[in-house]
């Protein structure tokens, strides 16, 4: 196995497969390394899967910014390499007046950002296009370019591209340290010692201990939990878009939505928790959550829940994303990057490949390749998808449920 690389990334989650994507793309030599036996595990592994337009992120933030990125780039790509999409936009409801009275602000905010196609829509028009909805709304606001898409599937192909273009992926691969001898990075991981002219730092949950490691420490990962719950698919015909709360200062509260594969998810919720592992099911939650799929679509209550699942989101101190690069010592850092990774991950790692290439100045060592292919994929009962040959564990419970399903009436 090759030792020396362009570039060594820290980390097998949505950022870090897109960075592998973008920089393999483009010519570099990478490496890949995932502490976990799989790619796309931990934070993850709990998205929600939809990809957000940014309408609701901070004016100016490098988290709209890369949104923006992803989001004139994702629609082609996910085509091309066959990843399901369902453009469902998005309906924000309004449940009282205060709620409602906030509209004009929302709506100016979107304007602002860029979104001119987001719009008040009256109580007929809300219950026209959803007739399943809690007859107590006040109000609506139409938001159509939100979409959702697999959550597992994307990330893994946009590191298998990679892997079939060049880049080493290695699971199972703790980094325990990292050395700058003022040339190169030696990294030593728990699958061998690497070296790199550049590292990038997707570590997710545990960014900040691996900024640690090379001497840097921008900022503290403050763990969030959200909790789903999973409807049987067959509860997908009452909502035809996914109902938003009004958001607040906290977080974009608890959704109702559909996954690409047609199941009715309710979540997520927001918790600061203590511990980075899996969070665990919370009784309380599952109740909470029961109480908003019966308070925002009465029926849906009437139909089997198939699934409850976690995530803990690698939340900072910052209320934006932290990219940064040292161009002293060739180190680019991806942290903080919360509920949105999965909507920003093309931005993110265009962002990064921008940075690579003026911030540190490196070249690349390979020539670009300039297409992108759909990968032969097969996914089996046993939990594993197959692709081109290779096998990957499907990590992701809405891929999961959505998947099994399917083959369970095969």
């Amino acid at each position: 196995m090759e030792t020396d690389y362009d570039v060594v990334i820290i980390g097998g989650g949505v950022c870090g497969c897109s960075v592998v994507f973008e920089l393999t793309q483009r010519g570099y030599r990478c490496l890949l390394l995932e502490k976990n036996d799989t790619l796309v595990a931990e934070a993850s592994s709990g998205n929600s899967g939809m990809l957000h337009t940014g309408f609701d992120a901070l004016e100016k933030s490098l988290e709209l910014d890369c949104i923006k990125r992803c989001q004139s780039r994702i629609f082609q790509l996910t085509e091309k390499l066959g990843v399901p999409v369902n453009k469902i936009g998005a309906t924000m409801v309004a449940w009282n007046q205060e709620q409602l009275a906030r509209f004009p602000s929302v709506v100016s905010k979107c304007a602002q950002a860029g979104f001119s196609d987001v719009h008040e829509q009256s109580v007929s028009q809300l219950y026209q296009r959803e007739p399943y909805l809690n007859r107590r709304a006040l109000g609506a606001l139409w938001i159509p370019g939100e979409a959702v898409t697999d959550p597992w599937l994307l990330p893994i192909l946009l590191a298998h591209d990679a892997r079939q273009k060049g880049a080493q992926l290695i699971s199972s691969a703790k980094v325990e340290s990292c050395d700058w001898d003022g040339t190169v990075w030696n990294i030593q991981s728990t699958h061998g010692t690497f070296r790199a002219k550049c590292v990038v730092n997707c570590a997710g949950l545990y960014g900040d201990i691996i900024d640690r490691l090379a001497g840097r420490s921008q900022f503290r990962i403050k763990p969030r939990k959200g909790q789903y719950t999973i409807y049987d698919h067959s509860a997908h015909t009452l909502i035809n878009s996914s109902i938003v709360p009004v958001p607040t200062d906290i977080g974009k509260g608890v959704i109702v939505f559909k996954s690409v594969y047609n199941n009715v998810i309710v979540g997520p919720t927001a918790e600061n928790v203590e511990s980075r592992q899996q969070a665990v099911i919370d009784d309380n939650i599952c109740e909470r959550l029961y109480s908003v799929a019966r308070d925002t679509v009465p029926e849906l209550n009437k139909y089997n829940i198939v699934g409850r699942y976690t995530g803990v989101r690698p939340a900072t101190q910052y209320k934006d994303y932290v990219i940064t690069a040292d161009q002293d010592r060739n180190w680019v850092t991806v942290g903080g990057i919360r509920s949105t990774g999965l909507s920003g991950s093309l931005g993110i790692s265009e962002l990064v490949r921008e940075l690579v290439e003026t911030r540190i100045g490196l070249e690349p060592t390979r020539g670009q390749y300039l297409t992108v292919s759909a990968p032969n994929v097969t996914f089996t009962k046993y939990g594993t998808a197959v692709i081109d040959g290779h096998e990957y564990s499907v990590k992701h419970p809405l891929t999961f449920v959505g998947k099994m399903q399917n083959l369970s009436k095969i």
